[in-house]
């Protein structure tokens, strides 16, 4: 995992004077909308394209029990369509929908109360028979096909634990069309076809993560880490949760958490900022806003006590071990990054030269700091692949070692300057773009406390001392470690 601090990038002004990040923070324009939503707009660059970028506070973590998955579906509902995009004939397509989930809610219904096979077969059937009238009255490729036609790039979004981002990069002169996209996209969405997606994701969920012994291992983690929070359930969600899914489930997700008092929009362009208001305010300002907020998620309960899991596939051996630690929102998850880098950040981390070079027990090692997510008490993690013949529980014990004496000697200046000077050269790499600057605006604005805070962060690297990172590595404590071994059946044996 590559440091993640925020930094600007060398074609707008050199990184090390201070006065060009005063410069450029001064050409972002923000505005708030009365419903909530906020909007930054960043004139750049003499190429007429934008970068657009919303950010919506809505994931994994806004799910309730037996409704696992809901947040990652609703990024593959959001370009469906609307009644305007994608409707042949709106008002029998949406009687068809309506039978359509009807005819599910019988099926549901009957399984659930035990009915047998000879009972539920006529069921089934006229669910597959409403699922095939409804889905025969639209075009669910409308929406992409009129972002593709107008000169879209990259077009997409991606779901996490604590939110979800769609993005694109379209002509200047296409931004209208953009904004009107979004509105239909966010305002207004059909959730058409909605069960034949759900095979879909069911299928996403076997292929990373029930046909994965990686992707099992990860989601044992979070079930050995997490028993309160909403942490413990994996983006993909559950499959039992996902086969019962229905479209009004979703469309009543969509309603509580969708609301623009949780969304940031990042333009970044040559664009004008009152014109990008405008239009913000033309299709954006309609958006209903939250009544309540983010509702508040459980707390994990405290105390010390290391968990273990195990992991059986038939695979190569893999130790994933990790620590609870708080929110890495801002200068904290600086200090985390660091850390991590510090440790397994390539061949001149600590563990590698320990395990790799010197002990010859382990082949790889790499880290991740706040996973699941960021915003509330997370993990920091590290994941050792052992060598032919060597033990999990030696790596293990290695690994606590160097994470002991880091908390105790802290790191050299050496390692220090190897950490900023490498987190410069990726944010050079990573913000070198306009839409590299939209996500990192929109998020900064969403998770961090403010856009500002990212025009600070170079000051805020710089700062890290060996304190910082030897009282970060005093939470790898030994006994509050979680522990999950990947083995196959036969080493278990």
């Amino acid at each position: 995992m590559i440091l993640t601090v925020l930094i600007l990038s060398a074609p707008l002004f050199p990184a090390q004077e201070p006065a060009g990040f005063e410069a450029l923070a001064a050409t972002v324009h923000e505005r708030q909308l009365a419903n909530g939503l906020r909007v930054l707009v960043m004139p750049r660059g003499d190429a007429p394209v934008a970068s657009f970028h919303v950010h919506v506070n809505a994931g994994s973590i806004d799910e309730t029990t037996g409704l696992t998955g809901l947040a990652h579906f609703a990024e593959h509902m959001a370009f469906k369509g609307s009644r305007r995009i994608g409707a042949t004939d709106w008002r029998s397509e949406r009687r068809a929908l309506d039978a359509c989930d009807e005819a599910w809610k019988a099926y549901e219904s009957a399984a659930a109360s035990g009915a047998g096979p000879e009972a539920l077969a006529p069921l089934r059937a006229a669910f597959e028979a409403a699922r095939e009238a409804a889905d025969a009255l639209c075009d669910p490729g409308a929406f992409d096909r009129v972002m593709e036609t107008s000169g879209g790039r990259n077009s997409n979004a991606s779901t996490g634990a604590d939110s979800t981002r769609y993005f694109v990069s379209l002509p200047v002169e296409r931004m209208e069309t953009w904004f009107w996209l979004t509105r239909e996209m966010l305002g207004d969405p059909v959730m058409r076809e909605f069960y034949k997606e759900r095979d879909v994701v069911m299928e996403e969920r076997r292929m990373r993560t029930d046909s994965s012994p990686f992707g099992a291992a990860l989601e044992a983690l979070l079930n050995t880490a997490f028993v309160a929070h909403p942490y413990r359930d994996s983006t993909i969600g559950h499959m039992d949760d996902l086969a019962n899914l229905d479209r009004p489930e979703m469309i009543d997700f969509w309603r509580r958490h969708y609301t623009a008092d949780r969304m940031v929009l990042a333009v970044v362009g040559r664009v004008e900022p009152e014109r990008g208001f405008e239009l913000a305010q033309r299709y954006l300002g309609g958006l209903p806003a939250g009544a309540a907020g983010r509702p508040r998620r459980a707390l994990e309960p405290g105390g010390p006590g290391a968990r273990q899991g195990r992991v059986e596939r038939p695979a190569n051996p893999m130790l994933f071990v990790a620590w609870p630690v708080p929110p890495l929102t801002g200068r904290r998850g600086q200090l985390f990054d660091a850390m991590g880098d510090i440790l397994a950040g390539g061949p001149a981390s600590r563990l590698y030269q320990r395990l790799v070079k010197e002990e010859g027990a382990a082949v790889r090692v790499d880290w991740i700091a706040g996973y699941p997510g960021r915003i509330d008490p997370t993990l920091f993690g590290l994941m050792v692949v052992p060598a032919p013949g060597r033990e999990l529980d030696e790596c293990l014990e290695l690994v606590q070692q160097e994470a002991s004496r880091l908390a105790a000697q802290g790191p050299t200046e050496r390692e220090l300057a190897g950490v900023r000077r490498r987190g410069k050269m990726e944010l050079l790499r990573q913000l070198g773009s306009s839409a590299g600057l939209a996500r990192a605006l929109a998020q900064s604005e969403a998770e961090d406390g403010g856009w500002r805070k990212l025009f600070r962060s170079l000051e805020a690297l710089e700062s890290l001392g060996v304190e910082d990172v030897s009282r970060a590595a005093g939470r790898l404590w030994a006994d509050r470690c979680d522990v999950v071994y990947l083995v196959s059946p036969s080493e278990e044996e």
